[in-house]
């Protein structure tokens, strides 16, 4: 018994020990790289205002109401915005600890459902997968929001096989509050996974019954937490709330593509397996040989079976039928696809697989294969597509680690040595990490156009000089130029601009500008500032100049 207990300790202190390591990684990504346009800076920006005024109920970005997102996102960024000002690493730093809390939640689960060694898999292949690492280390709010739907899921697990008591839905109840405060309705998506896998778990209908009504009363209280904010919130902008986040981010959302993700429901049904595929990656490989082995019962228990396909399939199947689809909008799904990997990694430990298994093991390579040449490939030649000094090494260098890493996991997959390609590709993808950090992502910076403007805005200016852009939106200048930014839409606001009678500074595209400037008639102007990058939210090459209008001589 004390062996027992000794053990379970070693393992938990090594859970930890993980969680610790990629909190350190996932906050050194998260500081290598400026803001990337364009949800990461309105956040950012959102939670900047909300210190700057004060006012912790109404979120706005540039001085105007912001109901996007709900608001829980915005008071736990403003911790460390408060702590350390806003920079990179503040604005990211909630999103770091969310992941590395739903780290420890998913070796929780692994643990439960299957043994130890698979939830430590689970736990370093939640970690290292590509679509994780990118949400993980960014100011998004899928980061913050992962922890509570996840803990929710941690605590249905919990009482795998038991009833549902009613403390656990009580802190279900909280937990789903606290996802919908971050998410919206997407932080409901544990309740429908719980429902489902009750019906299919279920020996009796009294027993579905009861737990059903513990999970509607979790769904009550958490109704109940969400809107203590939400009806001040709405009151306090006279029902701005309800149309705005309401009306046209959920019910918008849901039956219109909105922005222009999405489009015609049958031309978009393969877009969440193909997510799934590419943001799995590199571990997809393991994925069909996970699936096969969970559907022929040869891993985990039918309670374990019946949790991680209803999670997966309900999330899959919800988000699939909403019109506006997103990659992040699945990574619910990512811990449970990381426990299941996990599970089969130490079953092929055990030789447990028939030659059935084994193919699908086997098959993971047509599946991993293509996407890591895509990367690779992709990686290798941005610098010749790309013509900025300075990428093209970096980028050979990461596609060379990618490349190798794709071509040694597939041949050891085909050679059936499973366990091998499992070691490979959790050490190629921190190998590729030390690259990505202190060679690629400074490349990279180089064709960012918005910090290097607004750093010259910064030093050039005071506060109070007021700034307007015109064809060049993009809210990383809201974050970087630290200030409320006029957006112009017309040539003639653009003239009337330049004439004003005060100092002020205009952002604008030089080939616009060059065109606007013949109507403009005599302006004294100084260009303070100009970038030529890409504009990477619209996938163009252009060149900006920031022009400091000087005053105006009224005659």
């Amino acid at each position: 018994m004390q062996n027992e207990i000794k053990t379970q300790d070693y393992t938990t202190v090594k859970s930890l020990f993980i969680c610790v390591g990629f909190t350190a990684l996932y906050l050194l990504i998260a500081g290598s790289s400026t803001l990337w346009d364009r949800d990461e800076p309105r956040y950012a920006r959102v939670t900047a205002e909300m210190v700057e005024s004060g006012n912790y109920l109404v979120p706005t970005f540039n001085g105007e109401v912001w109901f996007d997102k709900p608001i829980l996102l915005y008071w736990l960024m403003s911790v460390p915005v408060r702590l350390l000002g806003p920079s990179e690493i503040a604005c990211r730093f909630a999103g770091v600890i969310g992941t590395a809390v739903t780290l420890l939640l998913t070796f929780f689960i692994g643990k439960k459902l299957f043994d130890t060694k698979s939830g430590l898999w689970a736990e370093a292949i939640l970690g290292t997968t590509l679509l994780m690492l990118f949400v993980g280390s960014s100011a998004l709010v899928d980061g913050t929001a992962l922890p509570f739907i996840v803990g929710a899921m941690a605590i249905f697990v919990g009482r795998q096989g038991e009833k549902i008591r009613a403390i656990d839905s009580g802190a279900i109840g909280v937990l789903i509050g606290l996802g919908m405060l971050a998410k919206g309705p997407l932080g409901l998506l544990p309740v429908f996974v719980m429902i489902v896998t009750i019906w299919f778990g279920h020996k009796n209908i009294g027993g579905f019954i009861r737990n059903f009504i513990w999970v509607l009363i979790a769904v009550v209280i958490a109704a109940g937490i969400f809107l203590l904010w939400a009806i001040p919130a709405n009151r306090a902008t006279d029902g701005e709330l309800y149309k705005v986040f309401f009306g046209k981010h959920i019910v918008g959302r849901a039956l219109s593509p909105m922005e222009g993700h999405g489009g015609n429901f049958f031309k978009y049904l393969p877009y969440y397996p193909a997510i799934m595929v590419a943001g799995f990656f590199p571990w997809v490989i393991f994925l069909p040989g996970a699936f096969s082995s969970i559907i022929s019962k040869r891993i985990g228990n039918a309670g374990a079976r019946n949790i991680l396909l209803s999670w997966i399939t309900v999330t899959v199947v919800l988000m699939t039928f909403a019109a506006t689809k997103l990659p992040h909008y699945i990574l619910f799904a990512w811990p449970a696809m990381a426990v299941m990997v996990g599970g089969t990694i130490t079953a092929a430990g055990k030789n447990i697989f028939n030659k059935q298994d084994k193919k699908w093991l086997r098959g993971g390579v047509w599946f991993s294969g293509p996407v890591g040449l895509g990367i690779a490939g992709g990686l290798i030649s941005i610098g010749h597509f790309i013509k900025i000094e300075g990428l093209i090494l970096p980028g050979l260098i990461c596609g060379t680690i990618v490349l190798a890493m794709t071509i040694i996991c597939c041949y050891l997959q085909v050679r059936e040595k499973f366990i091998g390609t499992a070691k490979v590709v959790l050490a190629g993808v921190l190998i590729f990490i030390t690259p990505l950090l202190f060679v690629l992502l400074p490349a990279i910076e180089a064709i960012k156009i918005s910090p290097h403007i607004a750093k010259v805005i910064q030093e050039k200016t005071g506060k109070d000089v007021p700034v307007a852009m015109y064809k060049y939106a993009e809210p990383t200048l809201n974050f970087y130029v630290g200030r409320n930014i006029t957006q112009l839409r017309k040539t003639d606001e653009v003239v009337g601009w330049l004439k004003g009678a005060e100092t002020r500074v205009l952002i604008i595209p030089r080939k616009d500008f060059e065109d606007i400037r013949q109507n403009a008639g005599d302006i004294a102007f100084e260009e303070i500032a100009s970038k030529k990058g890409i504009n990477y939210s619209k996938g163009k090459e252009v060149e900006v100049v920031a022009l400091l209008v000087k005053t105006q001589t009224r005659q």
